[in-house]
């Protein structure tokens, strides 16, 4: 099979599993509901822009290098790479590995890292090399951070050197179970 027809079938993979830039993305549509959790839903296109990207048959992989961004609905990522790995019978995402200077951003939720790992399987954020997770002004950081999808929850581990640190705002605590409240 030639170049551009294999680049024909993988794009629409790429696009199901990835983000881009605010410049390149579409209005938002300001009614749709937003999501609450860091992930990339298989609904919502997804729109990236980098300076370059490889489609390997072989390793049933997508990468983009040189100032990737992501965007998907609400959520944006930055990264220097981005590398999406495939499974070509379900044609679906199985992982997403972003490196170099991590940073996700969704609604007043930050989180930045040098590496973040979304597995869809597992239904995972795993962020590793000094990551930070923010909320308002709360944050945490550690040497890992694991977020957990479907229960909306995250742990954060030392590793010996480094201890868990964590600053809570209780104040801002108090107004999102209110905002909770208000959404059942």
């Amino acid at each position: 099979m030639s170049r551009i027809g294999l680049a024909t079938m993988v794009l629409p993979l790429v696009l199901m599993a990835f983000p881009v830039t605010a410049a390149d993305a579409p209005p938002k549509d300001d009614s749709k509901k937003s999501s609450t959790t860091f992930e990339f839903n298989k609904k919502d296109p997804i729109y990236i822009t980098a300076d370059w990207m490889e489609v390997d048959q072989k390793k049933n992989s997508i990468t983009y290098k040189g100032r990737v961004v992501a965007i998907q609905n609400d959520m944006t990522m930055r990264s220097e790479t981005l590398t999406a790995y495939y499974d070509p019978e379900m044609k679906q995402m199985k992982q997403i590995v972003a490196e170099g200077k991590v940073n996700a951003v969704q609604g007043n939720r930050v989180a930045t890292g040098d590496k973040a790992v979304f597995d869809d399987k597992a239904k995972t954020v795993t962020l590793t090399g000094s990551p930070v997770m923010r909320q308002g002004n709360s944050q945490v950081r550690g040497a890992r951070i694991i977020y957990f999808i479907e229960q909306d929850k995250a742990t954060a581990e030392g590793d010996g050197k480094a201890r868990v640190e964590a600053t809570v705002f209780p104040e801002e605590l108090k107004g999102r179970e209110k905002e909770d409240a208000k959404k059942e």
